[in-house]
């Protein structure tokens, strides 16, 4: 049982991470910088987005996933019983 629990804290997992990921490099990018580092606001491009969009897009594919695996799991389970 521990081994769906884990699945589904990692697809969890996968569906957070990315968020926090882009909203630290959006504020990180609006930061003021100085001296040799640049005076920019550059935004994060598609290229560096789309690691972000791939691990959120798994996540968002395989909770439904480990739901449903952990609910039959758990009425197998309860038949044996």
């Amino acid at each position: 049982m521990k081994r769906f629990v884990v699945y589904i804290a990692a697809s969890i997992a996968c569906l957070v991470m990315p968020i926090i990921g882009i909203l630290y490099g959006i504020w990180d990018s609006n930061q003021p910088k100085i001296g040799p580092v640049g005076d920019g606001n550059t935004s994060p491009t598609i290229i560096q987005l789309i690691p972000f969009f791939s691990i959120f897009l798994m996540g968002i594919i395989n909770l439904p996933i480990a739901i449903i695996r952990y609910k039959k799991h758990k009425e197998s389970k309860s038949r044996e019983n």
